[in-house]
């Protein structure tokens, strides 16, 4: 992984929070906009010489409470979606494609619902628990946490701030990864990276995870019928993640309005590594 040439940036959002965001490829590529997905930061960005290749300017943003971005008590899908605006009318950007990775899909998924995206990516996305059909093809332990989520969700805060950790999400990543997966996860370029990325994320602590897991638990606000963005889904079906749609997107492939899949036999939950390129290629336009 060459995360050379990554660029920090931090923003005073107009509550007097900081939003802090990283970039890496040329300022004038086109701009991408990477939702990372659950406990990171945005250390494990595209490699840079892809980046240059493509012309794409990766911008990804650190949600409120992880990293060096201001906690913010009152988060949600629709007030990260503004933080975004917000850094994006900074930056002058008007035209700009979403990559939404593992979590990091719902928050893509609610930035089209709050502005014009040109184009969506999701990849091994999370996918919406509560919507029944969905639900239905979900592990035991996630459909026992969803409802906890909207019933009961001090309960569950306060066991996710007892228990997790960067090391224990890390842990259990590892542990749900198929061999496909462990291959990159584990391998010698991509694990000290991937280390690095969360305890960036944790450096406050874990409650900006927590609101995380639990803000894409809970009821969204929109539903993907709602998104009229043209979107492409990209699933590996060796992927083992229980946190992951539980059917590789079909359902979210029939619900979004606009929208394609990409099925992968061979390949996991590190599709995002794993096709790099020509998963960057379809964004560049």
């Amino acid at each position: 992984m060459k995360i050379k040439n990554l660029r920090k940036n931090n923003l005073l959002l107009p509550d007097n929070r900081i939003l802090t965001w990283w970039e890496s490829g040329p300022k004038q590529g086109k701009p991408v906009l990477f939702c990372t997905g659950a406990g990171m930061s945005g250390l494990l960005g595209g490699e840079i010489d892809l980046l240059n290749k493509l012309n794409i300017r990766l911008i990804t943003p650190t949600r409120p409470g992880l990293g060096d971005s201001t906690f913010d008590p009152q988060k949600s899908l629709k007030s990260c979606s503004k933080d975004i605006i917000f850094l994006l009318d900074h930056l002058r950007i008007k035209n700009f494609n979403v990559m939404g990775f593992s979590q990091g899909a719902v928050f893509a998924m609610a930035l089209c619902i709050y502005c014009h995206v040109d184009k969506l990516l999701i990849v091994a996305g999370q996918d919406q628990f509560d919507y029944p059909n969905t639900q239905n093809r979900l592990t035991d332990d996630v459909v026992n946490m969803q409802p906890q989520a909207v019933e009961s969700p001090d309960v569950l805060a306060s066991w996710i701030k007892q228990n997790i950790t960067a090391k224990w999400l890390m842990d259990f990543i590892l542990k749900h990864s198929a061999d496909v997966d462990l291959a990159i996860y584990q391998s010698i370029d991509f694990l000290p990276v991937y280390q690095e990325c969360m305890v960036e994320a944790f450096k406050q602590g874990n409650n900006g995870y927590t609101q995380d897991l639990l803000i894409t638990m809970q009821p969204w606000g929109f539903s993907p019928e709602d998104i009229k963005t043209p979107t492409t889904l990209w699933y590996g079906m060796k992927d083992m993640s229980t946190v992951h749609s539980p059917d590789f997107g079909d359902l979210l492939f029939q619900r979004i309005p606009n929208a394609e899949r990409h099925l992968w036999p061979e390949e996991g939950g590190s599709l995002l590594w794993a096709k790099t390129e020509e998963i960057l290629l379809e964004l560049a336009n």
